[in-house]
């Protein structure tokens, strides 16, 4: 019997720390999955899901922890079960001036209207002819029973408008 499980983990960004957790994975018999790894600042984080014989998830969580010696901080923890059926998603793109909470008041509309964010990527970056901040998000959300796409629509505009932002809603 095998169980996915997720690793969380960070350290500082250096060659090898990828290597070192897929190694700790594969010597506990696992499966490295789905991930997302990034740089943030001067540190390297990421969460990865994978598959490990239910035997081993004991041993592997314990591996990860000694990782701290290397200066990776990981934890493990149960993925829980996979949603059933394929989601209906659309995806959202928000490009405009950086400033103080675009991700909380866009996040607020999102559930306010129902929807659930499956994935969320921002970067803040140099806007090419001011030398501004300029803030950039893509998001995938998910479709629920409970949606309402009007009601989005509206609060983005409202967004949009207040913030001084472009917004797109598109399907997936």
């Amino acid at each position: 019997m095998s169980s996915r499980v997720l690793i969380s983990f960070f350290s500082d960004d250096r060659p090898g720390v990828i290597h070192e957790i897929s190694r700790a994975i594969e010597d506990h018999g696992g499966s490295w999955m789905d991930s997302q790894l990034s740089r943030l600042g001067g540190r390297f984080a990421g969460v990865l899901q994978a598959q490990v014989p239910a035997a081993q998830q004991e041993a592997l969580d314990a591996s990860l922890s000694a990782l701290v010696d290397r200066g990776i901080t990981a934890t493990l923890t149960s993925a829980g079960e996979a949603p059933a059926g394929a989601a209906t998603t659309r995806g959202l793109r928000v490009l405009g001036p950086d400033r103080r909470g675009i991700v909380q008041e866009m996040t607020r509309a999102l559930q306010d209207a129902g929807f659930n964010v499956l994935s969320l990527a921002t970067s803040v970056e140099t806007a090419p002819m001011s030398g501004e901040p300029l803030f950039r998000a893509e998001a995938r959300i998910e479709v629920l029973e409970a949606s309402r796409i009007d009601e989005l629509e509206a609060q983005l505009d409202a967004l949009a408008e207040a913030m001084t932002l472009e917004i797109d809603l598109s399907p997936s």
